[in-house]
C-alpha cells in the first residue's frame, strides 16, 4: 500500500493551517508525526484519513480501494452502544470468520488491554478518559485496514497500558502514522520521524533520538552557514563602499582626461558587479538561526544556592488516606532526602494525585508526615489553578516576588519570547499556562518542588525546556508523570503506588525497569531462580579459574585437558543464562 499526497492547503476562517504540504506514505513505514502545538498535525491526519477535505492538493492512494483507519485524539461513541457491542460490531464487519471467531477475537482483545469483564455490559460514552482510549485502540486491533494513523494514543494511557501499545505497534505489518508527544513511545516504534513545521513536512529516518541527533547537526550547520554567508555579506559591502567612494573621487578629478575617466568607469563596472552579487546572496539569504535561552544555572538556584538543607526534608510513617469506604493508602512511610528527584509511577486510580497532595497538607490523613522547617514547598497542579487570569504573564509571574530582570529570564528560558510576557492568562494554551507556572514555582524560591503531571498539554519542544529547568535545579523534586522519557531524563528514584501501597526503588528508571524484570522473572521461574543464580556464579567462578590454568601451564596434554573443560563450562553457562532470560 502506498500513498502519496502534494501540494495540500487547508484554512479555516481564513487562517491558513496547512500551506503546500506533500509527502509519501509508503508499506513498512512507522511514521511519528511531531511538530508545536497548533501546527496542523491532527488537520493533516484527518486529511489523510478522508475526514476532512483540503481547499487544494491531490491525495492518492495505490492501490485505489486501500483503506485507512483513523483512532482520533479524543473518541466518540454512541450514547447507547455497550462497550462490548461497539467492538464486535467491528470485528464482524471487517471480517470473514463466523461470529464465534469474532466474539472470541472480541473478548482477548479487551482482556488484553485492561478492560474487565465488569466493564463490557457499560456505555461506551460512560468510560474514563483513559478507558475511552483503551476501546478506541481495540479497534485497531480488530478491525480491517491497509494504513493506520494514531492521533496521542498514549493520552490518558497508564505506564503499564504502554507495552501492550508498543508491542501491537510494532508487530504491525502495515504502514502507521503516530501523532505523538511522547518521545519514548516514538523511540521505540517508529522509522521514521515527519516534523510539521510552516515550511512543510521534513523527513528524518529513524527514531526520535535519531532525529534529535540530526537536528542538532543540522542546526549547527546552519549556523555555520549562516555565519559564512554573513562574513561574505560584511565583505562585499566593505569593496562595494570601497570602489564607489573610489569611483566618486576618481570620476570627479579625472575631469575631461579620457584615461582616468575609462579607469574609473572600469572601477563602477566592478562595484555595480559586486553589488548584483551582494543582491544575489541577500535574496537567498540563510535566516538567523534562533538563540536557544540558556536555563540560567545561577537564576534557577537563586534561593538554593548557599542554603544548608537537612538529610531528610520530609518524612512519612504509618500513612494511610480512604475517600469513604474506598483505601487509597494503607500503613505507607517513604521519606523525600535532599536532592532526590522522585517520579511516583502507578495505575490510573492508584491514588498518585492524592499521595503528593498529602505531602501538601491538601488532604487529611491518617499516620505522621514530617517536614523540615527549613523546607519550602511549590505544588504544581494538573489543573493550573494557581494563575490569574486576568493578569499578563509577566505580572503573574512577578506576584511572587521576583524583580523584572529574572522573571523576563527564566519566562524566555520557557520559550515566551519578547511581546509573549504581555499576553493574558486567558488567552493562552494549556500548554502555555503550565510553562507560566514553572515560571512561578522557580522563583518562588521552592526548595522542595511537587509536581502532578507537569507536562500534561505540552508539545515537545515546551516539555524539553521544563526538562533543562528541573535538569539544572538544585532542590529536590517528587512528580508524577506517564511520560517516560521525561522521568528517564530526571528521577534518581522511583516511587510505586500499587494496591494501597508504596514501593521505593533507590535508583533511575532504568534500575526500576531492571528490578521489574529480576522480579518478573523469579515469579515465572520460581524457587529454581535462586539455584540458577547460585549455579550460574559458581560457573563463572570455574571459567575465570580454568582460563587463569591455561594461561600459566606448559605441558600441551594438560592444556589439551583444560581446553576441553573451558569449553564444557563456558557451554554450559551461556545454557544457565538463556535458561535465566527465559
Amino acid at each position: 500500500m502506498n500513498l502519496r499526497f502534494q501540494g495540500l492547503y487547508k484554512s479555516y476562517q481564513g487562517k491558513t493551517v496547512l500551506e503546500n504540504i506533500s509527502g509519501s506514505i509508503n508499506g513498512k513505514d512507522k511514521i511519528g508525526l511531531i511538530g508545536i502545538n497548533g501546527i496542523g498535525k491532527t488537520t493533516l491526519a484527518r486529511i489523510l484519513a478522508g475526514k476532512e477535505t483540503p481547499d487544494q492538493g491531490e491525495i492518492k492512494l495505490s492501490p485505489a480501494d486501500s483503506t485507512i483507519l483513523y483512532i482520533e485524539q479524543y473518541p466518540l461513541f454512541e450514547d447507547t452502544i455497550t462497550v462490548y457491542d461497539e467492538l464486535l460490531r467491528l470485528a464482524v464487519s471487517g471480517s470473514s470468520s463466523n461470529l464465534t471467531d469474532s466474539e472470541a477475537k472480541v473478548k482477548m482483545t479487551l482482556n488484553k488491554v485492561g478492560l474487565d469483564q465488569q466493564k463490557w455490559a457499560q456505555r461506551a460514552a460512560s468510560l474514563s478518559g483513559g478507558e475511552k482510549t483503551k476501546l478506541a485502540l481495540c479497534k485497531a486491533m480488530v478491525s480491517s485496514y491497509d494504513l493506520l494513523i494514531l492521533d496521542e494514543p498514549t493520552n490518558h494511557l497508564d505506564l503499564k497500558s504502554y507495552d501492550w501499545l508498543e508491542d501491537f505497534v510494532h508487530c504491525l505489518d502495515k504502514p502507521v502514522v503516530v501523532i505523538s508527544h511522547d518521545r519514548y513511545f516514538l523511540d521505540n516504534v517508529v522509522n521514521k520521524i515527519w516534523e510539521l513545521t510552516a515550511k512543510g513536512i521534513k523527513v528524518y529516518p529513524g527514531n526520535y533520538s535519531d532525529y534529535k541527533v540530526q537536528k542538532e547537526n543540522e542546526l549547527k550547520t546552519i549556523a555555520r552557514e549562516y555565519e559564512k554567508q554573513q562574513m561574505e555579506i560584511r565583505h562585499l559591502k566593505e569593496v562595494i563602499n570601497e570602489r564607489k567612494n573610489w569611483y566618486e573621487g576618481a570620476h570627479k578629478a579625472a575631469g575631461t582626461h579620457d584615461f582616468y575617466r575609462a579607469k574609473a568607469k572600469k572601477h563602477a563596472n566592478v562595484f555595480k558587479a559586486k553589488r548584483k552579487q551582494l543582491e544575489r546572496i541577500e535574496k537567498a539569504a540563510i535566516s538567523k538561526p534562533e538563540k536557544t535561552t540558556a536555563p540560567g544555572f545561577q537564576l534557577i538556584n537563586k534561593n538554593i544556592i548557599g542554603t544548608k538543607l537537612p538529610r531528610f526534608l520530609v518524612r512519612g510513617k504509618n500513612l494511610s488516606k480512604n475517600y469513604g469506604e474506598k483505601k487509597i493508602l494503607r500503613g505507607v512511610s517513604f521519606d523525600i532526602r535532599r536532592g532526590d528527584k522522585i517520579a511516583v509511577i502507578g495505575d490510573n486510580g492508584a491514588g498518585k494525585t492524592t499521595f503528593l497532595k498529602t505531602i501538601c497538607g491538601l488532604e487529611k490523613y491518617s499516620g505522621t508526615i514530617s517536614i523540615n522547617p527549613s523546607v519550602k514547598i511549590g505544588y504544581f497542579a494538573q489543573e493550573l489553578d494557581s494563575l490569574h487570569d486576568d493578569a499578563s504573564v509577566l505580572d503573574d509571574v512577578l506576584s511572587v516576588g521576583a524583580t523584572v530582570d529574572d522573571a523576563r529570564s527564566i519566562l524566555a528560558a520557557l520559550l515566551f519570547r519578547v511581546d509573549d510576557v504581555h499576553k493574558r492568562i486567558d488567552n493562552l494554551s494549556m500548554g502555555e499556562k503550565g510553562r507560566v507556572v514553572f515560571a512561578k514555582l522557580i522563583l518562588s524560591g521552592a526548595n522542595l518542588l511537587v509536581l502532578d503531571e507537569p507536562t500534561n498539554y505540552m508539545d515537545i519542544p515546551s516539555k524539553e525546556k521544563i526538562e533543562d529547568v528541573l535538569d539544572e535545579y538544585m532542590g529536590s523534586i517528587i512528580f508524577v508523570s506517564h511520560d517516560r522519557y521525561f522521568i528517564k531524563r530526571l528521577a534518581n528514584r522511583v516511587f510505586v503506588i500499587d494496591n494501597q501501597s508504596l514501593y521505593c526503588y533507590d535508583g533511575d528508571y532504568d534500575y526500576y525497569l531492571a528490578k521489574c524484570k529480576e522480579q518478573k522473572m523469579k515469579e515465572e521461574i520460581g524457587v529454581e531462580y535462586k539455584d540458577l543464580a547460585e549455579s550460574i556464579s559458581k560457573l563463572e567462578c570455574e571459567l575465570a579459574f580454568l582460563g587463569g590454568r591455561l594461561n600459566e601451564v606448559v605441558d600441551e596434554e594438560e592444556k589439551e585437558a583444560l581446553s576441553k573443560k573451558y569449553l564444557e563450562v563456558a557451554k554450559e553457562l551461556n545454557k544457565q543464562k538463556e535458561r535465566l532470560k527465559g
